[in-house]
């Protein structure tokens, strides 16, 4: 049996699970009501817990929203004995639980979910995979052998290369790259689109889930049924776990795999990949006109500078036999201290950071992006624009500028603290410095 939920998970599932009964009388919280008490809880240095206690109960009398009234939380509080219940059937097969104001919460969500961050989600298997990122691989159900083949493929190259394949564990595409993942003793992540009371104790995914090979995950509880609009909100799930996302097929215009990579290009917070080799499906040449870039042809040497790999200008050169994987023993761990149910403020999540070490690497970023660099220095600018431009962190920026000062193609300036590239560079791009640079 699964260890109980923290009494803050407990306080979430009150106000926000359906716990099995009807609810004639006070409906679950949605996302957006709970992230509306969530910010009231918070300006009053509230926990979801402290609800559970009298103390924390008597000050719901000052609670004034909109989106939520104090009768229904208060009602919804009043479920003990159904949470108890469920809770206990829950875990007695193996699903643990973890809702936004745990610390254990996936960052990721937080990060590119902002205030539509679901409430509580349901798992089964490691749940340390949800902050490791990885490549998600995603397509149509219905899609043809050669696609099928190379969704395969690229599983295949990434569990030899220790990448972790996020998908939603649908039939097609979805399903083909996590298998080939998890057969291959590589790891999965599967983003259900309905709940986890089945697929928690299915035997293709008994072993990998015991092993520790394979993570299942869903926003729904777990008596949960599919729906098409559950599956379509369940897409930025996918993506937003994820360093990098593939789409191997989709269809055109229409479509949950067409929506979700849409929508992840809006977003704008992850590189999305399209398959532009073989056949090539409609939908994938009009995403790649939308902003895609195309995925790498074979043979797939270094799938891990797709994470970094953010402008479509930025090509990046696979197919050379001689290239030297990313050694990822050096890489920097980024990590931010997170409030307990507070989504992170921030625009976009930045690349990995390199330590010096890794960036001394033939083969490292560092090489893609130095050209880029020094069209920007035409002018003296200082360390923080740099990183902006680049859309870098400034550790890692700084790590690039000792570099190319110690290459004598930056030079230092001082008070103030400037960089200044020292010779016109012939940029890899042509002219046009500003679309180098520029992020989508």
């Amino acid at each position: 049996m699964m260890p109980s939920p923290t009494p803050d998970t407990q306080a979430v599932l009150l106000l926000c699970a359906k716990l099995g009964e009807r609810h004639d009388v006070a409906n679950p919280l949605s996302t957006k009501q709970y992230s509306a008490l969530a910010r009231w809880l918070r300006e009053r240095s509230l926990r979801p817990r402290d609800l559970l206690q009298d103390s924390g109960r008597m000050q719901l009398s000052a609670l004034r929203l909109s989106e939520v009234g104090r009768d229904q939380v208060e009602r919804l509080l009043d479920r003990g004995a159904a949470l108890g219940i469920m809770v206990e059937r829950w875990t007695s097969r193996g699903i643990w639980l973890i809702s936004r104001a745990d610390e254990g919460y996936p960052a990721r969500y937080k990060t590119y979910l902002q205030h539509a961050t679901p409430p509580v989600i349901y798992g089964v298997g490691e749940p340390s995979y949800l902050q490791k990122g990885g490549l998600a691989v995603v397509g149509s159900r219905h899609a043809s052998e050669e696609d099928l083949s190379f969704a395969q493929r690229v599983a295949a190259a990434c569990v030899a290369q220790r990448i972790t394949i996020i998908s939603g564990a649908a039939k097609g595409i979805d399903s083909e790259s996590m298998m080939s993942a998890i057969n291959q003793r590589g790891t999965a992540i599967g983003v259900l689109a309905e709940g986890l009371g089945r697929a928690a104790v299915a035997e293709p995914y008994h072993e990998a889930i015991v092993e520790g090979r394979l993570t299942l995950i869903s926003p729904y509880e777990p008596e949960s049924r599919w729906f098409a609009f559950t599956a379509m909100e369940r897409n930025k799930l996918i993506y937003a776990l994820a360093d990098a996302a593939l789409i191997v097929a989709s269809s055109d215009e229409q479509g949950g795999t067409w929506s979700g990579a849409v929508e992840a290009l809006k977003q704008g917070q992850i590189p999305i990949y399209v398959k532009g080799s073989g056949e090539i499906p409609v939908g994938n040449r009009k995403l790649i006109q939308s902003g895609a870039q195309e995925f790498p042809h074979e043979p797939w040497i270094n799938l891990r500078q797709l994470f970094e790999n953010r402008s479509p200008r930025n090509k990046l050169s696979f197919s050379d036999q001689s290239q030297t994987p990313l050694d990822t023993s050096s890489v920097v761990s980024v990590s931010e201290q997170l409030a307990p149910d507070q989504p992170i403020s921030a625009p976009a999540p930045g690349p990995l950071e390199l330590s010096a070490n890794q960036d001394r690497n033939g083969s490292d970023a560092y090489n893609h992006i130095v050209e880029a660099m020094l069209e920007i220095l035409a002018e003296p600018i200082d360390q923080k624009a740099v990183a902006e431009k680049l859309n870098v962190l400034p550790l890692q920026a700084k790590v690039w500028l000792k570099r190319a000062v110690e290459e004598g193609k930056v030079r230092r300036t001082k008070k103030p603290l400037r960089y200044v590239r020292t010779s016109t560079p012939l940029s890899l791009f042509g002219h046009d410095s500003e679309a180098t640079v520029k992020r989508s």
